[in-house]
């Protein structure tokens, strides 16, 4: 199930991910990084996104998913992702998120930047992305460190989305 976006817990820093033990649910049995990207993956493709971050299914640890959502093989898991460069050139573009339907809105973001991450199978490597690709990447870590894509708006690109949504919400009622 994914969380809304009024969920506090979306506002938390996520702990890194153990791949030593796994992650603890709260019901005490583990999840391992396997689990854990192939439910992300399930819940990511299931509402057609291009990324997931684990808390915003309720685990609230380092990873996320990102990927096509029409061609599962194209996801990749990202475990405890941490930035190496970030490119100073920038871009506005619209985004959205699963965890707020029907709200998109331009945010700025880095062009490109590379990153230093592990797979699900704990195996760490180094990555340099770009374009849209390092949007997603960039939108799912911020979840990770408790940043929804709102703060990251200006005020006036907030508030065109947020009357754009009830526009949208008037007219879906009417019809």
């Amino acid at each position: 199930m994914i969380i809304p976006g009024n969920d506090p817990r979306l506002k938390q820093v996520c702990k890194p991910f153990n791949f030593d033990v796994g992650y603890t649910m709260e019901d005490g049995s583990i999840l391992s990084a396997e689990k854990l990207f192939y439910m992300l993956k399930e819940q990511m493709i299931a509402n057609k996104g291009v990324g997931l971050s684990a808390c915003q299914i309720g685990i609230m640890t380092r990873a996320f998913v990102i990927g096509n959502f029409t061609d599962p093989d194209s996801v990749i898991s990202v475990f405890n992702p941490r930035i190496v460069t970030m490119n100073d050139d920038t871009v506005v573009y619209e985004e959205g998120c699963i965890s707020y339907p029907g709200l998109f809105m331009k945010v700025k973001r880095p062009k490109e930047f590379e990153v230093r991450f592990s797979g699900w199978d704990g195996v760490a490597g180094t990555t340099m992305f770009k374009g849209y690709t390092a949007r997603v990447f960039l939108h799912e870590l911020d979840h990770l460190d408790g940043i929804t894509f709102q703060s990251k708006a200006s005020r006036f690109h907030l508030e065109q989305a947020t009357n754009q949504l009830k526009k949208m919400n008037r007219i879906k009622k009417h019809a």
